[in-house]
């Protein structure tokens, strides 16, 4: 069986969700608060105790010959109640441990084993494959069910060894001498997941006795209890998953990537998928990957909860424009996910930007995530994409944009005001986010703790020559830049595309062509003009020589800070890296005001109305 239809009212914070034409693979994504987790529970409870209600209907439709004879036909909706009957007693059939026919299994959030009863032997130990269990197993999640997972691996060792001695007795009275051995290795399914999971480790054979699984690898004998807690938890489901051996049957997984690394969450994921026949598998998640990998599939995003009863269950597919504009920023749809206010910053993961605004926005501003999105030049192709992302709010989610100062003028930063994307769209007031690392008081009590008093690097007044030392040689660099910038904005794109070329002969063609370069030849000469350019330059040049000269602050704020802290860093002889972590942990004893007015900027998004 598989759902179809989900409808659910009334289940606070959910008030209105509404999905059908679910496919085998059904994502339920949102940001914390907005109801997944209450939303899969509410739908395990129904399937637990399926009865009309007025918050909880579901529809279902037969996968298995059994469950068409049994309902009288393909489908089940249990807003009726004779359907919910139908459901009922086709979840509550007996079934065995490891053939799991038309039913449920929970993984709850919380997957973690604290411990594990010891398994009491009998004489007579019988097969755990064959004995029935109750009908709602399933239903109570992992925990519950990981002793008898445990034990039931064992026992089928030991019933296999009981029936292996037991047939040696019966040909020694009949007189023979040889005995077949050829027995299946009961743990063989385990063992291959487990090489799947985690290769190069191998999974043993299980030792009743010792009551504890072991695995080998470079040589050594370990037990599985000594695994990463991320594998022993993934082992734990698998080993969980192929002792049932469900099929047809409906898999509900909470945060599914909770504590693993996402390649280790999406071996997982695969694994369990091959495991049984027709299994619908619903994810309550939060991870942007496992979001985008399922895109093909019925991917329904939660969004708040509104006044006019509107659905709050959002389809969200591949072709979906917002998801169009978010590729454009090297991101996906599933980073709607995160958080309802995202500010988008430029670098990589374990960037100075993440590391930076991590500290200034931790505790601080809870609702912002940040979200790193690649370079200057990713960011700078952002204006194509304003009215998709940063002009509206998506699905609930409201999305913001910090760049350093050298995406400047080509995003003038704008003051606080009515235009939407003006307001979302803020750039630093300093070319660098490595500017706000010059301070050369900071950067004494640094090198204080590291150097004997009396060193240069212990002196503020020091420091500070040396920085406009290397900031000076940097002038005519700064310059150039500032120069280029602001001319390429004035310039805007080159475009040679003339209109109506379409079935046009060669010299009709060049003609055309040679018609728009002389106009963007004539377009470019205007812009640039040397007078322009020769003002530009002497201005800014002046303005950087007079700061440095007179000990200003504006030079601080204009030169490219990252080159200028790299040479400081070689010449005091320490790592950029190293002196980055060491500043930030002066600047966060002054709770960060070296970089208050990036930490104003934050403030400003944290408070900022949709």
């Amino acid at each position: 069986m598989r759902l179809t239809r989900v409808s659910v009212r009334d289940v606070p914070p959910i008030r209105r969700f509404d999905a059908d034409e679910l496919s085998s693979i059904v994502v339920l994504a949102g940001p914390n608060g907005v109801g997944k987790t209450r939303l899969k529970q509410a739908i395990l409870d129904h399937l637990q105790k399926p009865t009309a209600s007025d918050h909880v209907s579901l529809g279902l439709a037969a996968t298995t010959p059994e469950e068409i004879s049994d309902w009288g036909g393909r489908a089940l909706d249990t807003s009726k109640g004779s359907d919910a009957s139908k459901l009922q007693t086709t979840l509550q059939k007996s079934r065995r441990r490891t053939r799991w026919l038309s039913s449920v299994i929970n993984f709850e959030s919380d997957r973690s084993i604290q411990k594990v009863t010891p398994l009491k032997f009998t004489w007579d130990v019988g097969d755990p494959w064959e004995e029935d269990v109750q009908w709602n197993v399933g239903f109570g999640g992992l925990r519950a069910r990981f002793d008898d997972t445990l034990h039931s691996i064992f026992r089928k060792v030991q019933s296999q060894r009981d029936r292996i001695a037991k047939r040696a007795e019966d040909l020694i009275r009949e007189g023979k001498t040889s005995m077949d051995l050829n027995f299946r290795d009961q743990l063989a399914p385990f063992k291959k997941a487990f090489g799947q999971l985690l290769a190069p480790k191998e999974l043993l054979s299980a030792d009743p006795k010792r009551h504890h699984l072991d695995y080998a690898y470079e040589g050594q004998q370990l037990p599985v209890t000594s695994l990463g807690s991320g594998e022993q938890e993934v082992v734990n489901i698998v080993f969980d998953f192929i002792l049932r051996n469900p099929s047809h049957s409906i898999i509900l997984f909470d945060e599914p990537e909770l504590h693993l690394h996402p390649e280790l969450s999406f071996k997982l994921l695969r694994a369990l998928e091959t495991i049984g026949e027709q299994n619908q598998f619903i994810f309550c998640t939060h991870s942007p990957d496992i979001i985008s990998a399922s895109l093909e599939h019925s991917v329904i995003f939660i969004g708040p909860q509104k006044g006019d009863d509107a659905n709050q269950a959002i389809p969200v597919s591949e072709q979906d424009e917002t998801n169009q504009a978010l590729r454009l920023l090297g991101q996906s749809v599933g980073i709607i996910a995160l958080a309802r206010r995202i500010v988008l910053i430029e670098g990589e993961n374990a960037s100075l930007d993440k590391q930076v605004y991590g500290s200034i926005v931790r505790n601080r501003f809870p609702n912002l995530v940040l979200v790193p999105s690649g370079g200057r030049r990713t960011l700078t192709s952002f204006a194509t994409i304003s009215e998709q992302v940063l002009k509206r709010t998506i699905w609930g989610v409201d999305f913001f944009m910090l760049c350093d100062g050298d995406s400047a003028p080509l995003h003038a930063s704008p003051a606080e005001s009515g235009d939407p994307v003006e307001s979302r769209l803020r750039v630093l007031p300093r070319y660098h986010l490595e500017n706000y690392f010059l301070d050369e008081v900071l950067l004494a009590r640094v090198f204080s703790q590291m150097e004997s008093e009396g060193d240069w690097l212990t002196k503020p007044e020091m420091i500070g020559d040396r920085l406009r030392k290397i900031a000076s040689e940097m002038i005519s660099y700064a310059v150039a830049l500032y120069v280029t910038s602001l001319l390429r904005r004035q310039v805007g794109s080159v475009d040679l595309m003339p209109q109506g070329c379409h079935a046009r002969s060669l010299d009709e063609l060049q003609t055309l062509l040679q018609r728009k370069a002389a106009e963007e030849l004539r377009r470019i000469g205007a812009a640039i003009s040397e007078r322009q350019l020769t003002r530009a330059i002497e201005e800014r040049f002046r303005q950087l020589e007079q700061s440095l000269a007179t000990d200003g602050e504006e030079w601080k704020r204009l030169i490219p800070g990252r080159p200028v802290l790299s040479v400081f860093a070689n010449t005091a002889g320490l790592s950029v890296g190293r002196l980055k972590a060491l500043y930030l942990r002066e600047a966060e004893k002054d709770t960060f005001k070296v970089f208050e007015d990036s930490v104003a900027i934050f403030e400003y998004f944290s408070r900022l109305e949709a």
